[in-house]
């Protein structure tokens, strides 16, 4: 278990705090709903990638995502224009004298942004078959609880991650004036754009 444990975290942080569209929309969301929004985002991410962490390590010889990657790509890019036309709606009111704040942007819901933003991304869910497979391929031979404490430590990262992007953004929001804190939203809508492209580029 101590091996698997290790492994786990060596491993972890290659996808954990790697930039993308989860760690954009927890910076997003922070800014407009404070650190707490990065504990949902990292709760709606756990509810996708629990049981279908689980399910890979149980059956993972029989799981393959490879035929669906340019569908699950298209529906994530599709979402991930929503959630960046959101925040450019608001960086633009916010440029033209709007009050500084977020009520309806950034999607409503950050434990939907979380889970959504996991479940249709094709290289998070490959991530777990390719880097973290060898050790899947080991946990699926050990009991229930080496399981559990092997995810504990992974998923702890994931929680630190996102609530301290969330903790940047809202950081960002109180600090920056009203023309800067626009110009903040709107490059994270930049950011999450070209996220969106590159996985249309490397899907296609």
């Amino acid at each position: 278990m101590l091996s698997l444990i290790a492994s786990i975290i060596l491993i972890t942080p290659s996808g954990a705090f790697s930039p993308g569209p989860l760690t954009a929309s927890a910076i997003a969301l922070g800014a407009s709903k404070g650190w707490r929004a990065g504990l949902y985002v990292a709760v709606g991410h756990m509810l996708f990638e629990l049981p279908y962490v689980y399910a890979l390590t149980y059956l993972f010889s029989r799981v393959d995502v490879g035929p669906y990657k340019t569908y699950m790509a298209l529906a994530a890019t599709a979402f991930i224009i929503y959630f960046a036309y959101l925040l450019l709606r608001d960086a633009w009111g916010i440029a033209r004298g709007a009050p500084p704040t977020l009520p309806k942007s950034t999607f409503a819901s950050p434990l939907a942004a979380g889970f959504l933003l996991t479940a249709l991304n094709p290289y998070f869910l490959l991530w777990w078959l390719g880097v973290a497979g060898p050790i899947l391929a080991e946990l699926a031979t050990q009991p229930l609880y080496v399981f559990v404490a092997v995810y504990a430590v992974h998923v702890a990262f994931d929680y630190f991650w996102l609530g301290l992007m969330a903790t940047l953004g809202g950081a960002a929001a109180r600090l920056l004036t009203a023309k800067l804190y626009a110009a903040f939203l709107a490059a994270l809508a930049v950011m999450l754009l070209y996220f969106g492209v590159e996985l249309i580029r490397k899907t296609l």
